[in-house]
Parts: structure tokens; C-alpha cells; sequence
């Protein structure tokens, strides 16, 4: 920040850097659940809901239906590792750039004190 630098810079400066890090915890604590239902727990992926067939349905129809129903719950998988994923990318380094100042200033107002 810049010397003697304005309470609303101050304020800016520490907000941005605690959404960017809420930003970050929210991210990768998806990511972390995403893998563990993925590779370690595949029984806790299994869909909420359950696809049912019309008695009226031919076999062929159900069966296609059901596939959809896990393609469709692949993709949400896929779209939600794209989606924490670029918020990792986007906010790391708006959280590192901000709270680099934070902590900067942080440390020039300990040392003013000390001194």
C-alpha cells in the first residue's frame, strides 16, 4: 500500500483478500470432495435420485435412459472440476497480490509501534 495509505485502501485491500481466500477454501474443498467420491468412495457418487422406467417403456428406452442419466451426471462432474478449477487459477493470485499488500502494511504498522 502506499505510505500512510487511506482506511478505504485498507478495507479494500483486506476485503478482496478475504473473499479471494473464501474463494480458495470453497474451490478446493469441492475438488477434494469431487476426488474422494470419485477414486476412493465411488458408493457416496451414486446419483440422489433414482431413474425409473413407464411400465409402458420398451427395454431398449429404459436402458437408454438410464444411460443418459449417468452421462448426464458425468458431465456435472466434469463441469464442476472446470468450474473450481478456474476459480483456483482466477483467485490464487488476486488472493497472493492482495494480501501481499495486507500483510505488508501489517508489518510496517508492527514496526512503526515497536519503534
Amino acid at each position: 500500500m502506499t505510505k500512510g495509505g487511506s482506511v478505504i485502501l485498507r478495507i479494500y485491500f483486506s476485503l478482496v483478500s478475504f473473499v479471494t481466500l473464501m474463494i480458495l477454501v470453497f474451490s478446493v474443498s469441492d475438488l477434494v470432495n469431487l476426488t474422494l467420491k470419485t477414486y476412493l468412495f465411488p458408493a457416496a457418487d451414486q446419483p440422489s435420485y433414482t431413474v425409473y422406467c413407464d411400465p409402458s417403456q420398451t427395454a431398449e428406452m429404459c436402458d437408454r435412459q438410464q444411460r443418459d442419466a449417468k452421462e448426464q451426471a458425468l458431465v456435472q462432474k466434469q463441469q464442476d472440476a472446470v468450474r473450481d478449477l478456474s476459480l483456483l487459477i482466477v483467485s490464487a493470485p488476486m488472493f497472493w497480490m492482495h494480501f501481499r499488500i495486507v500483510y505488508r502494511d501489517w508489518m510496517e504498522e508492527k514496526n512503526k509501534k515497536e519503534a
